[in-house]
């Protein structure tokens, strides 16, 4: 389902908010759809297979556009699922895991970052497809629209949140700090129905992502680990 922009929420909001600029509410929506999939992890998607290869440990994955991945739901490896693990508790666990004698089948995942990930220890065999994720998935700060599942199944909860930042902005015309709080325990009431939903089986928007065909890691080896840092 293709996105839906923030601005389709502008008759919502203007009424509520009158001589507030358009790109201000617009802002608004965005932080509001932003903190509600931080929050409550209610937008998920699981992406396509990665192809891991021998003696490498980095790998990237792919957001749908105007997204990034907040959190790694969950990634298995060969049909196995992994331990998320930080680096540093990695580095206590197993100090000497980038070594060439230490490779194996992967215990652990690590989100390096909204685009890439480890495997540890690192893998000595390639595998088509080895790697399954679902992501958790919130839009960029310069996105210009959002899931239309999260902008749909969650309008009110969107406009709510909007309508607090909004009107909390001191010395506005449009400044209300009485209604600001109305409308943030509403969105809290919104916040909590979508983190029950997130937490049951069939809760979590989940729908596969194509982005034509399997992902190529990134080249990372373990003797380029100096190099590379």
């Amino acid at each position: 389902m293709a996105n839906v922009n923030y601005d389709t929420l502008l008759p919502d909001l203007i009424p509520m908010v009158a001589g507030c600029s358009d790109t201000m509410i617009e802002n608004a929506v965005r932080s509001t759809v932003i903190d509600l999939c931080e929050t409550t992890s209610i937008f998920q998607q699981q992406l396509d297979p990665i192809t891991t290869v021998a003696n490498i440990f980095e790998y990237d994955f792919e957001p749908p556009s105007q997204t990034v991945v907040h959190q790694i739901a969950w990634l298995s490896y060969d049909g196995k699922s992994l331990e998320p693990i930080s680096s540093s508790l990695l580095e206590q666990r197993e100090p000497k895991w980038r070594d060439e004698d230490q490779s194996g089948t992967p215990l652990y995942f690590i989100k390096q970052t909204q685009t890439t990930f480890w495997l540890a220890p690192v893998p000595s065999v390639s595998k088509i497809s080895g790697v399954i994720l679902r992501a958790i998935l919130k839009p960029t700060h310069s996105s210009r629209a959002a899931s239309a599942e999260v902008m749909n199944d969650y309008r009110d909860t969107i406009v709510n949140g909007s309508l607090y930042r909004l009107l909390r902005i001191p010395s506005q015309p449009w400044t209300d700090l009485q209604g600001a709080m109305v409308y943030l325990n509403l969105y809290n009431e919104g916040i909590e129905t979508a983190k029950q939903r997130a937490r049951n089986a069939d809760g979590p928007i989940a729908r596969k992502v194509n982005y034509g065909g399997i992902h190529s890691p990134i080249r990372k080896r373990r003797k380029n680990w100096d190099q590379a840092y």
